[in-house]
C-alpha cells in the first residue's frame, strides 16, 4: 500500500468518525486540507497565485488547464488592487490592510477587493519557483470571481470613500446590488463584509 492509499483510507475514516458520533458536525473538504494538507496542484483545480508584478502583489484565481513541472497553465483573472496600492502609499492603510498588499491570500484578500482594483482576463503560465499558488475550492473560487463579475470592488470604494448625500446615494446602490444577487454563497460572503465594515 503506498503512502497516497493509506492517507486517503485515513481521511475516509475520520470523516465517518465524525459523521457517525456527532449529528450537529459536518466535516468540510477544507477542514481536511487543514489537518493534512494537499497533494500537488492537478489540471482542474482551482487557484489562488500571488504574483509580483513590478514590486505590487497582484493577484490571479482561476482554473489549472494543464502541469508541467513547476508551472501551471491557468485561464482566470488577474487583479491588480490599485486602490489598496494608492491608499498605503498616501498613508491612509496601515496595519492589517499594508500587511495584506505584502501577503495576499484567499482569506485576507477581501481588503484588496473592497477598494478599486484593475482586472485583465489570464490564460498564461504561472511558475510556481517565482509566484505563490494556493489551492482553493470551486466555491471560493466563484465567490471571489463573482466579486470582480458583479463590480462589488468599484461599489464598495464609492460607500467607504464617499460622504454626506454622496455616501447615502452610495450605500443605496450597494443595498441594491446585494438584493439583485441571487448566487447564495456569494450573497452571504458580501453580507459578512457589509457587515464587517459597517456599512450596513
Amino acid at each position: 500500500m503506498t503512502f497516497e492509499s493509506a492517507r486517503k483510507i485515513c481521511i475516509v475514516g475520520i470523516l465517518l468518525f465524525y459523521i457517525i458520533s456527532s449529528k450537529n458536525y459536518i466535516l468540510k473538504v477544507d477542514d481536511l486540507v487543514r489537518m493534512f494538507g494537499r497533494g500537488k496542484i492537478k489540471p482542474g483545480d482551482y487557484v489562488f497565485v500571488v504574483q509580483n508584478d513590478h514590486e505590487v502583489n497582484s493577484i490571479i484565481i482561476g482554473k489549472v488547464q494543464s502541469v508541467d513541472g513547476d508551472r501551471l497553465k491557468v485561464n482566470g483573472t488577474k487583479i491588480r488592487p490599485v486602490g489598496l496600492l494608492e491608499r498605503v502609499k498616501a498613508g491612509r492603510a496601515i496595519g492589517r490592510p499594508k500587511e495584506v498588499l505584502e501577503n495576499p491570500d484567499p482569506n485576507n484578500c477581501i481588503f484588496m477587493l473592497i477598494d478599486r482594483v484593475e482586472t485583465q482576463i489570464f490564460s498564461d503560465e504561472v511558475n510556481q519557483k517565482l509566484s505563490k499558488a494556493i489551492w482553493i475550492n470551486e466555491r471560493r473560487y466563484y465567490v471571489l470571481d463573482g466579486w470582480i463579475k458583479e463590480n462589488l470592488p468599484d461599489i464598495f470604494a464609492s460607500v467607504l470613500s464617499a460622504a454626506g448625500d454622496e455616501k447615502l446615494e452610495a450605500r443605496a446602490m450597494l443595498l441594491e446590488k446585494m438584493n439583485s444577487i441571487y448566487e447564495k454563497d456569494l450573497k452571504e460572503h458580501l453580507y459578512a463584509v457589509a457587515r464587517s465594515t459597517r456599512v450596513l
